[in-house]
């Protein structure tokens, strides 16, 4: 899926990306001289059809103005950063929580980490948007011990208008996770101011979460337009440039209403 509102743009692809930040650039032509494909042929302007992420033109830049975004890691490499914060893990009674992105988005990679985290009894949170084929869910669900389900919106066309798809696979998957009793669900609606908080759709979404018995909770996410950078920085269009953030009387109106119809919500990002 690809929101309009979402905050890392640079985990929609699936291969290394790079971000320029031109305030820093300055113009020394050391990146161009470096490029061997002919991607580069000024300071910071880069031709994506010819780069091919060599990462020389990062290597050379003395101001930071071009950064490499996504790593490739194997599983022993995660694994690796995870026996860092065993300890604090311990003392917490925490968890690792694999998010994206979308993770299921690698399934091979996911039922791998998943697996070789379950086999050290770590506990596993899963952070996902649904949209996948059931299958990659069935080969995880034995691995996975909290689901952590987005919902965007309840209107099938407003979700396909919003993400880009429908939202008919990600309900069916929700349900399947809920008949087959094996990991908790904690529901996540991402609050789009005027898009998706309308009385309806909240109470559509109360509805919902009450006929499944899996689900422990929904924690409300309000929209922030932290990610607006990235999307100039990867040369992208930001789609939802009128729409300002909450105040916290607004998200406190909403939290109110869904506590109204029977929920117990937990509002995130209020300090």
């Amino acid at each position: 899926m690809r929101c309009s509102w979402c905050h890392s743009p640079e985990s929609q692809k699936l291969q290394p990306e790079i971000m320029r930040h031109p305030e820093l650039c300055i113009s020394c032509g050391a990146c161009v001289e470096a490029c061997p494909s002919g991607a580069l042929t000024k300071p910071g302007e880069i031709d994506d059809n010819k780069c091919n992420l060599c990462e020389r033109c990062i290597d050379t830049c003395y101001s930071g103005a071009l950064e490499i975004i996504g790593r490739r890691f194997t599983v022993d490499d995660v694994l690796r950063e995870v026996e860092r914060d065993k300890l604090l893990f311990e003392a917490s009674k925490g968890g690792v929580t694999i998010s994206g992105g979308e993770p299921t988005a690698q399934p091979k990679f996911l039922y791998e980490l998943l697996n070789a985290l379950k086999e050290s009894s770590y506990h596993t949170t899963l952070d996902t948007c649904g949209y996948a084929p059931w299958k990659t869910f069935l080969k995880i669900i034995d691995f996975v011990d909290l689901f952590l389900y987005d919902i965007k919106h309840m209107d099938p066309n407003s979700h396909k208008s919003l993400t880009g798809k429908s939202n008919e696979l990600i309900f069916s998957n929700l349900k399947k996770l809920n008949d087959a009793n094996k990991g908790d669900i904690v529901i996540r609606l991402p609050l789009i101011p005027n898009l998706n908080d309308s009385p309806e759709n909240l109470k559509k979404l109360a509805s919902l979460i009450k006929s499944l018995k899996r689900v422990q909770n929904v924690e409300l996410l309000p929209y922030h337009r932290f990610g607006i950078p990235k999307y100039e920085a990867l040369g992208r269009k930001y789609l939802l440039t009128n729409i300002q953030p909450y105040d916290v009387e607004k998200l406190l109106e909403i939290r109110d209403r869904l506590i109204g119809l029977g929920l117990n919500p937990v509002l995130r990002g209020l300090s």
